[in-house]
């Protein structure tokens, strides 16, 4: 009897200790940039959050560069989570930003390379990353979504749907 009302108090102890996550740092926001908040997509076993967004960027500035746009700089900084057991590639060039008029744009080379941020990058199963995708977008047109590709799992034999992701205009 002994042994049973200590193993239920036990067992008690550890239901009321309900850890489910942690907490991350928050970062500051940069010039211009504006918090996104639930703007989570998936493709594939990558899951997209969009964690800001930044418009109307006229000019940057590298290690070794500035840069001005040929319409305006547009900068989303991304959390990318692997949700899966294998690793998944985040291609920099598949991923396709949706303008109002419907045409999509893929990321600029030039201001990714002067920015210094990944091309392609592999992420680990149940690792995140978090970096900059860069699109110049040309003069008198808005942003209505980017489109983000994952890539494929073990197993598929096409690339996946992408993640659509709304962005403010």
């Amino acid at each position: 009897m002994a042994a049973a009302a200590l193993l239920g108090s036990t067992l008690q102890g550890c239901s009321q200790h309900k850890d489910t996550g942690y907490t991350l740092p928050s970062e500051k926001l940069r010039d211009g940039e504006k918090a996104q908040r639930n703007r989570t997509g998936r493709s594939a076993d990558m899951q997209f959050t969009v964690v800001a967004y930044t418009d109307g960027i006229s000019t940057i500035l590298g290690t070794h560069a500035e840069m001005k746009p040929k319409g305006q700089f547009v900068r989303i900084r991304l959390l990318c989570v692997n949700v899966g057991r294998d690793i998944q590639v985040f291609d920099t060039w598949a991923q396709r930003l949706v303008l109002s008029d419907g045409s999509q744009l893929g990321a600029d080379v030039n201001s990714t390379m002067v920015k210094r941020q990944p091309e392609r990058l592999s992420v680990g199963a149940n690792m995140r990353a978090e970096f900059d995708v860069w699109f110049d977008v040309p003069k008198g047109v808005t942003v209505k979504s980017v489109r983000l590709f994952g890539s494929p799992t073990v197993g598929m034999v096409t690339d996946p749907a992408p993640a659509v992701i709304p962005l403010p205009s």
